[in-house]
């Protein structure tokens, strides 16, 4: 037979109440503590805190992970892109499009004299 889980909490409880009025309520602990109880009750709110603070700034880390790894791949996309679209065949097929084409005549030099 198998216990209930209200059943345990029952139990549990019993042990809860029993604890209380034999061990603490007899010797007036809580009362003559209560420095020593809010102190660590305040302690316990500041890991908690802390704790969630941590994990707050990791999750944030995983998320500035992947938007830089994706900036990474856009930006060899584009240097890609760019660097096929600098070639001269395909910038002379441009230049050809908008009525450009290369000069026949080789460049010459200007000098100027003193």
């Amino acid at each position: 037979m198998k216990p209930t889980w209200t059943k345990l909490f029952n139990v549990l409880g019993v042990r809860f109440k029993g604890l209380y009025t034999e061990k603490l309520a007899s010797h007036k602990i809580l009362v003559n503590s209560w420095r020593l109880i809010l102190f660590v009750s305040g302690l316990a709110i500041l890991v908690i805190y802390s704790s969630h603070k941590a994990d707050q700034k990791v999750l944030r880390m995983s998320t500035l992970k992947e938007d830089l790894k994706d900036l990474r791949s856009r930006h060899i996309d584009m240097r890609t892109q760019l660097m096929s679209l600098s070639k001269t065949t395909i910038v002379a097929q441009e230049g050809a499009e908008i009525g450009l084409f290369k000069s026949l005549d080789a460049p010459f030099k200007i000098e100027l004299q003193d």
